[in-house]
């Protein structure tokens, strides 16, 4: 079982959100974030952690050979840096869906993402969305 974190941008007045428009994120370890560091962040638009985490990258780099660093601590520091990017990067994808008007605002627990999907849209409040479940697209939305 995962954690989804749903994030819905916050509507217009008089207006409902269109489920398409409505984003999960799996919570937890991101081996994409892992492997690909900020080209996953940039994949994921978060163009500001990207930018961010490169500069982090390069002063390392720069740093660790200014310092003379062997090329076994600086390949240990780079693996720790990805580490850290494994398990924060959904964070920072969060973080940059809130700064873009699209709060996080529940969490649910399944398989995958289309059951946590499923189990969203069944206990949300037919008030609070102009489509119902079948309605939706058939593709998967994600940050």
């Amino acid at each position: 079982m995962s954690a989804f974190t749903v994030h819905i941008p916050n509507p217009r007045p008089g207006q409902a959100v269109a489920p398409e428009k409505i984003v999960f994120l799996r919570d937890g370890f991101s081996w994409g974030a892992f492997l690909f560091g900020p080209f996953w962040l940039a994949w994921r638009r978060a163009w500001l952690a990207a930018l961010v985490w490169t500069a982090a990258l390069v002063v390392v780099a720069i740093s660790g050979a200014a310092l003379g660093a062997s090329v076994v601590s600086q390949f240990i520091v780079a693996l720790a840096l990805a580490v850290a990017l494994g398990f924060e990067g959904p964070w920072l994808v969060a973080w940059a869906l809130a700064r873009k008007g699209c709060p996080e605002t529940d969490v649910v627990i399944g398989d995958s993402m289309d059951e946590a999907e499923e189990v969203f849209f069944r206990r949300r409040p037919a008030s609070q969305s102009s489509a119902r479940l079948e309605d939706r697209p058939s593709e998967a939305k994600s940050a």
